[in-house]
């Protein structure tokens, strides 16, 4: 029954504050620290259906899980947002990996390479359908509640730019710098054309309960994403 209210709660804080985006569209989001990881599916085209689009899900789902990523528990989507399939609906992925992410990365002694570190989780956002990406990175978000030690916030997400610039730690020496960077450029290659954002967020140890939603530009047409859930255990 706690854990329904705190859910409810978090539901409740995500709609208001989509709410007050969608009423305010002219106010930007603090900027991101970002950070993500995900799949490899077929480019969407015009001719592309919603049996197409969900199929393109799907290869979304089961590519976070091959990078460790824990989908969230059901799939967002954003009607009226392209113009093919029913009702213009785009279908979308939330997923979270708590750190230490990635696992295999150079060792540095006396320094920690990890993008994603002990205590923090890393949330991501893979929509499936939307062209690439504009200047626009802002707009997703991602409301979350440690049901352990009882931190909360609402953390705005970044674009794939953002993510490449914050990922890998500053003070990883030059020479050792591509070495690092490497698991990223793989990992982005692997996404869909555009509306990919990502977080990492400090959360602490514990259960980590977290509604991500919010708008995508795509095409100069903003999409709004009704929020997703996921539980999420942190070490």
């Amino acid at each position: 029954m706690i854990l329904l209210r705190r859910l409810t709660t978090l539901t409740a804080i995500a709609t208001g504050a989509a709410a007050l985006t969608l009423a305010a569209p002219g106010i930007a989001a603090a900027a991101p620290k970002a950070v993500p990881a995900a799949p490899a599916a077929p480019a969407p085209s015009a001719q592309t259906g919603p049996g197409d689009l969900f199929a393109g899900y799907r290869a979304v789902v089961e590519g976070l899980r091959t990078f460790g990523i824990d989908p969230f528990l059901y799939p967002a989507a954003a009607p009226f947002c392209s113009g093919t399939g029913t009702l213009g609906l785009v279908p979308a992925v939330a997923g979270a990996v708590p750190g230490p992410w990635p696992r295999t990365t150079v060792a540095i002694p006396g320094l920690d390479p990890a993008a994603v570190k002990a205590g923090q989780v890393l949330f991501t956002f893979v929509p499936y359908g939307l062209g690439p990406d504009g200047t626009n990175g802002t707009g997703m978000n991602v409301a979350w509640i440690n049901l352990a030690n009882g931190r909360s916030g609402v953390t705005a997400m970044g674009s794939i730019s953002d993510v490449v610039r914050t990922m890998v730690p500053t003070e990883i020496p030059t020479e050792i710098r591509p070495l690092a960077e490497r698991a990223v450029h793989d990992l982005f290659a692997t996404f869909p054309a555009g509306g990919v954002r990502a977080v990492p967020v400090d959360t602490g140890s514990g259960t980590v309960l977290a509604v991500v939603f919010g708008t995508v530009d795509n095409g100069g047409k903003s999409c709004f994403f009704l929020p997703t859930v996921g539980l999420t255990s942190v070490r």
